[in-house]
């Protein structure tokens, strides 16, 4: 499981990584938590897969937020 740590453009990252293929399970807070794709072996290369995209998008470079495996 991954778990995306921020406070704004949630909806937009649950968007943007379920188009990726990874699955929402759960909002608790600030925290977002995905299923990673099935097939997904390495889950620390899937959270710096996940922070890249967020990065990759034209306001991810300004948000606030971490990536965490739990």
């Amino acid at each position: 499981m991954i778990i995306v740590n921020l406070a704004q453009r949630q909806e937009e990252i649950i968007a943007l990584l379920e188009s990726k293929g990874y699955h929402f399970v759960k909002k608790q807070g600030i925290k977002l938590s995905f299923e990673v794709p099935e097939g997904t072996e390495d889950l620390n290369a899937a959270a710096v897969e996940v922070k890249a995209l967020i990065k990759g998008t034209e306001w991810g470079p300004v948000l606030y937020f971490n990536v965490v495996v739990a």
